[in-house]
């Protein structure tokens, strides 16, 4: 968007903070979302979901969707966007990745490959652009990807993020836990309430 100057790229090190940022909060989303859906720990807070109905009948649905969207952009081949892929062109253009470090690099996008293409049709057909040819439910049969996967790929993402912050001289990142620590605080509360 042209706001009446001339548009500047953000540097390296700007682009690579903010990609730091996502996959922290790709990982945030995953989490609470894993904490409200997945049967471990949903079947001990159901029935004060269902006391607050028309809050958490949309709320896990968005932790997954923010999540889809974060990471599968995290992963994205687009070039004017900030993503692994466009960083580290750029990085092994301006001489800063090379050798070692850069089959580092490629190793870690290797691993992530797979789960990240699963992300994307979850993120395409699903959440950004719902498909007029396949029905949500069958996007998800045909991403075909597992709750443990969307979690290893955030651990491979901040791998490969802190990797590219060592070299670029970027504060490296690291996941917490205190939102789902939240959650939890505000569940035993509202069933406490009940």
């Amino acid at each position: 968007m042209k706001t009446g100057t001339a548009q500047h790229q953000l540097s390296i090190e700007q682009r690579l903070d903010r990609l730091g940022q996502h996959v922290v909060r790709a990982r945030l989303f995953l989490d609470l979302w894993s904490y409200f859906e997945l049967d471990d720990t949903r079947k001990h807070i159901i029935e004060t979901m269902r006391d607050y109905n028309e809050f958490f009948r949309f709320t896990p649905h968005a932790y997954l969707l923010t999540y889809c969207i974060y990471i599968a952009g995290a992963f994205e081949k687009r070039r004017d966007t900030i993503n692994f892929g466009a960083l580290i062109r750029a990085m092994t253009g301006a001489g800063h990745l090379q050798g070692s470090q850069e089959e580092e690099v490629a190793a870690l996008m290797l691993t992530a490959k797979s789960a990240a293409g699963k992300v994307a049709i979850l993120r395409n057909n699903a959440f950004a652009h719902r498909s007029s040819v396949v029905s949500y439910n069958d996007v998800f049969d045909l991403a075909k990807v597992s709750p443990a996967e969307l979690r290893e790929l955030t651990d491979v993402a901040l791998k490969l993020f802190n990797t590219m912050a060592a070299i670029g001289g970027v504060t490296k990142q690291q996941f917490t836990e205190l939102p789902t620590r939240d959650a939890k605080s505000m569940m035993a509360t509202l069933a406490n309430n009940s």
